[in-house]
C-alpha cells in the first residue's frame, strides 16, 4: 500500500480496535543466496494504541523491567502520533497484538513464488528470522502492507423487547475492507 492508503486507513479505523492486517516482505538471505524468499502474515491486531496505557508496559515498569518513565521512540520520529513512525524516508505502521491470546499470527513463506515451509529455507535465511517475535509492539514497513480490514463494523445499535424487558445489542456487520492493495 502506499503512505496515502495507509493513512486514510489509520483515519477511518477507531483506537485499539482489533482489525486483520495483512503483509508481505523480503526475507533477510545469507550471502550468496539468489532465490527471492518472501514472508507473508495475516493477524488480527491493533493500532492506534497509546503504548504507555498498556497493562503489560505498566506491569513491566512497576517490576523495573522498563524504564519508570517513557524514553520515547528508539529510532525514527512520529510522522502521525501514535500510528506512523518515519525513519530515513520510510514509513512504519506501529501494530499491537490483538486481545485475544488464543488467535496467532498466519505466517507463510515463498522462495521465488512457490510457498515453502519455513524448515525448506531456513539453511539460507538469517538466524533472526527464524525467531518468533515477543513484544508490546513492533513495526511494519507500509510499502510492504497489503490490507488493513476491520473483523466488524458496528454501525448500529438494534433496539427492541423481549417480554417485558427492553434491550439494545450491538450488531455487527460483515467483514469491511478498509483499504487493499
Amino acid at each position: 500500500m502506499n503512505l496515502d492508503q495507509v493513512k486514510q486507513a489509520v483515519e477511518t479505523t477507531p483506537k485499539g480496535a482489533n482489525i486483520v492486517l495483512e503483509w508481505v516482505r523480503p526475507v533477510k538471505t545469507l550471502k550468496g543466496v539468489s532465490d527471492k524468499i518472501t514472508k507473508s502474515v495475516r493477524m488480527i491486531g491493533r493500532i492506534g494504541v497509546e503504548y504507555d496505557n498498556l497493562t503489560a508496559v505498566q506491569d513491566k515498569r512497576e517490576s523495573g523491567e522498563l524504564p519508570s518513565v517513557n524514553a520515547g521512540l528508539p529510532w525514527g520520529k512520529w510522522s502521525v502520533y501514535p500510528w506512523l513512525i518515519e525513519h530515513k524516508d520510510t514509513f512504519y505502521l506501529r501494530l499491537y497484538k490483538g486481545t485475544s491470546a488464543t488467535v496467532h499470527p498466519e505466517v507463510h513463506f515463498f522462495r521465488n513464488g512457490v510457498e515453502v515451509a519455513l524448515n525448506e529455507i531456513a539453511p539460507y535465511i538469517l538466524a533472526s528470522e527464524k525467531e518468533e517475535k515477543h513484544g508490546d509492539c513492533f513495526t511494519c514497513k507500509t510499502e510492504n502492507i497489503t490490507r488493513i480490514h476491520s473483523e466488524y463494523e458496528w454501525v448500529s445499535l438494534v433496539q427492541g423487547q423481549v417480554g417485558q424487558e427492553k434491550i439494545t445489542v450491538a450488531v455487527p456487520t460483515p467483514a469491511k475492507v478498509i483499504a487493499t492493495l
